[in-house]
């Protein structure tokens, strides 16, 4: 089913530009499926798809400010999404020696650094999360990352369906503890919302 507009979205906008995490939570809950969807298009790979959609939402929430300016933000993320990975093709091309540096356009400093050091401190606080997740459950956990579903990872581990369930379900409750404890409250719905988009 497509994804449509909320009914108060401006509203909703307006909130997350003022920094209220249950507007963005509602925010990404109704609109991450939809990114995920865009990014499946282009890049056809599960794993590669959920890391767009955490990039996306990073890039929001550090430019919610600007959020408000925006008039159709379904269509906004369908653009975002869309350049942000032929950014990522570009790039690759560029190691490869194949594309001319020179015609990459030029990012805006601050938002670049200000994305980049921010999703450098959230891989650093979930890859310790994960690390301190026992050693069944992060097995679970990891194998879930990489796009296994539960009857494989209960394959693999030699486990029943059930067990990979708690397993994960404890988990996920184990990393929210522990990102609650480690992250700054002023991005703490990030890394929530993040964990939660892992179910």
């Amino acid at each position: 089913m497509p994804i449509t507009d909320l009914a108060n979205e401006q509203a909703l906008l307006q909130q997350v530009a003022e920094g209220d995490a249950n507007a963005y939570t509602v925010i990404f809950h109704h609109y991450s499926k939809h990114v995920y969807d865009v990014a499946m298009v282009y890049l056809k790979d599960g794993h590669l798809a959920t890391e767009t959609v955490q990039d996306i939402f990073l890039r929001i929430w550090v430019k919610r400010a600007h959020v408000t300016e925006v008039r159709n933000f379904r269509d906004y993320l369908f653009i975002l999404t869309r350049n942000h990975i032929y950014d990522g093709f570009r790039k690759q091309l560029v190691k490869m020696k194949v594309y001319d540096i020179h015609q990459q356009q030029q990012p805006t400093v601050q938002e670049d650094t200000d994305h980049l050091l921010l999703r450098k401190e959230y891989d650093h606080i979930i890859n310790n999360a994960i690390a301190s997740l026992p050693p069944e459950r992060r097995k679970v956990y990891q194998a879930r990352l990489a796009g296994f579903s539960n009857e494989e990872i209960s394959h693999q581990l030699n486990i029943s369906i059930h067990t990979v369930k708690k397993q994960m379900s404890l988990a996920l409750q184990s990393l929210r503890s522990y990102v609650q404890t480690h992250v700054p409250n002023d991005v703490l719905p990030i890394f929530l919302l993040v964990l939660t988009f892992h179910k």
